[in-house]
């Protein structure tokens, strides 16, 4: 269970950098198209919360999956289970395979962050085996305050049991909505792969090339990524990254017509990566370990 943590917190923090570098766009092409280095971070990570925001939701789901595999049912709230539910009310009921989790009117975890409201999965088989599928709902959740709707659904695509497992990930319907009813909105269809080694600190988390994202971000402004090459997360470079961004891959970003090319790099531990606009040939290089 430790591994399933360790590999899921890897893909899920890493997912709020992509949510910073897509947003970063956003917020330079509306201060400047011609100037993408003109960068307000505060609110590149702002815009980037509604990613982070489904992300999480999915580390949670997953872990907790794990970790019910072998439960009776009722309250977990044991070692191996993933601490940010440890203040909430975790139900399996294996007969109907369905796995509650409720936080009531709010509970707070690690790092401050307070949970409230029910996360609801439904699955039809043990997450590790090929076909197997979840769907992740909500009934009046929130993060920090911020309501969080939308069907989350992965499915377990792996040719076999022995293979690295694969997974194809959907999201519909999302949305984010702030206390100040401003909101944002987000579907998903992508497709990663862990990618296992012998030692556990060497594994990696791919976001496979053609995986998408497209919605309307906090200030109105459509957005459309596509990975391109291969995004990669390296579990040893976790602690090296300021940043939790991939390593290695690009990806496109077209934000109201206009296309950017990001580039994360050769695979080195870093938090460095390049934006390029191919109209004009300017290239930015940011470093978000200096934020």
């Amino acid at each position: 269970m430790k591994t399933v943590n360790l590999m899921y917190s890897l893909v899920g923090k890493g997912m709020l950098a992509l949510g910073i570098v897509a947003m970063l766009f956003v917020t330079s092409c509306q201060q400047n198209i011609e100037e993408p280095d003109s960068i307000d971070q505060a609110a590149i990570e702002a815009d980037a919360v509604a990613e982070a925001d489904f992300d999480e939701v999915d580390e949670i789901a997953d872990n907790v999956m794990g970790y019910t595999d072998g439960s009776i049912g009722g309250r977990i709230a044991e070692d191996g289970v993933d601490e940010r539910v440890a203040c909430a009310t975790v139900t399996h009921d294996k007969e109907a395979k369905t796995i509650t989790i409720d936080f009531g009117d709010g509970c707070t975890g690690p790092y401050g962050v307070t949970r409230s409201g029910i996360i609801f999965i439904t699955y039809t088989g043990a997450r590790f085996i090929p076909g197997s599928k979840w769907t992740i709902t909500f009934q009046d959740f929130y993060i920090d305050g911020r309501h969080i709707e939308g069907t989350r659904t992965v499915e377990n695509v792996s040719e076999s049991i022995d293979a690295n497992p694969k997974f194809h990930v959907l999201l519909e319907g999302g949305k984010v909505t702030w206390p100040d009813e401003t909101f944002a909105t987000r579907e998903v269809d992508h497709y990663r792969v862990w990618v296992r080694a012998a030692n556990p600190i060497n594994d990696e988390i791919h976001i496979l090339e053609g995986s998408t994202a497209n919605g309307i971000n906090r200030d109105g402004v459509t957005y459309l990524n596509t990975v391109l090459s291969d995004l990669i997360y390296k579990r040893a470079c976790r602690g090296m990254n300021k940043a939790r961004i991939p390593v290695q891959g690009i990806k496109e970003v077209i934000l109201d017509g206009i296309t950017y090319i990001i580039d994360f790099g050769d695979g080195e531990c870093d938090s460095i990566f390049t934006i390029t606009n191919p109209e004009t040939g300017r290239v930015v290089t940011v470093d978000l370990s200096q934020n």
